[in-house]
């Protein structure tokens, strides 16, 4: 069986709102055919020729769920030296 070939693509970021926000964006599969984010900014030079800076970006997994792991929290408030023990033998029916 061959290995999965290499390749992606990009399309018009229709969230785009700053200068900063890449013009296009999508997904690059590389050969073991693990996903990335893939972002492109278009420029131009001097003398009106146009190039693309591109950034590949995290593997799709980590920000979709499918492996994540939520954050630990920063702070986790323990109970207080004076807190009265609550467990008793009352019912609730």
């Amino acid at each position: 069986m061959d290995a999965p070939k290499a390749g992606g693509n990009l399309r018009k970021n229709p969230k785009k709102e700053k200068d900063s926000h890449a013009d296009l964006i999508g997904k690059w599969t590389d050969q073991s055919g693990q996903q990335y984010w893939l972002s492109a900014w278009r420029n131009v030079n001097p003398d009106g020729s146009v190039w693309f800076s591109l950034k590949l970006g995290a593997p799709v997994e980590s920000q979709t769920g499918n492996n994540f792991s939520p954050k630990k929290p920063a702070f986790v408030q323990q109970p207080s030296k004076n807190a009265v023990d609550m467990d008793d033998d009352i019912p609730f029916n």
